[in-house]
């Protein structure tokens, strides 16, 4: 069946869940009688509403998973890692035996990284006791990561590490699309990664499988989760 493209994130993300539902009964199972352990994550900012759909067909609730790359220093539209809400970093190894760059720098990125997490989590107004929270509802739970699409898949690969951290049940992945090099990597780390448009191509851009693209604002984002009846609110 040929694809049709998205009509928007929030649509997407009410076709995923869908999607998920008919693949995997147990987990509609789980929410039919433990709703209470079943939580999800956004990414922002395109994730936001994504997970804003998806959570309207399973009324679950979300939370935003803050990633932010570590910029290379002498080239800040790149990045050699990533650092995720609790600051927990991943860094792309391969990449950074190529940069030389010294201890100190390296130190240095990172550090500035984690400061502008930390203005982010101000900007949604998160709890400053972010562990306490984390373990609160990750632990032992159902545990949905969501964004609005896959590329290299290094962003999710941080937030999956992170999430890890703190023991959940089941840890599964929902994206509207993603190349299939990418899914392959990426279900080796989690009990499962669902996505209804996976392309097998060597060339691919999450903005193919929208009808109407665009990078989403903060201020789209601050409203929908102030709007919004799943967001969970510290």
């Amino acid at each position: 069946m040929k694809f049709v493209p998205y009509e928007s994130r929030f649509k997407a993300g009410e076709i995923l869940a869908e999607f998920i539902l008919s693949q995997n009964p147990i987990i509609k199972k789980i929410i039919s009688n433990n709703i209470e352990r079943v939580f999800s994550f956004a990414i922002p900012n395109g994730g936001v509403p994504v997970a804003e759909g998806f959570c309207n067909v399973l009324n679950i609730n979300y939370d935003v998973l803050i990633v932010r790359k570590i910029k290379i220093p002498y080239n800040t539209e790149a990045g050699f890692g990533s650092v995720t809400t609790d600051g927990t970093v991943l860094t792309n190894e391969a990449l950074l035996s190529r940069l030389n760059l010294s201890e100190s720098s390296i130190e240095n990125s990172i550090e500035t990284t984690k400061r502008e997490i930390r203005e982010r989590i101000d900007f949604y107004n998160k709890s400053t006791d972010i562990e306490s929270s984390y373990n609160s509802f990750i632990n032992n739970n159902y545990i949905f990561i969501m964004d609005d699409g896959l590329a290299s898949g290094f962003t999710m690969l941080a937030a999956i590490k992170m999430i890890k951290k703190y023991n959940p049940k089941q840890l599964y992945i929902g994206v509207p699309t993603a190349p299939l090099h990418t899914v392959t990597c990426i279900q080796h780390e989690v009990d499962e990664i669902y996505c209804p448009n996976i392309r097998k191509t060597s060339w691919f851009a999450v903005a193919d499988a929208y009808k109407h693209w665009y990078d989403v604002p903060e201020s789209e984002v601050l409203d929908i989760i102030k709007k919004s009846k799943f967001y969970f609110r510290d």
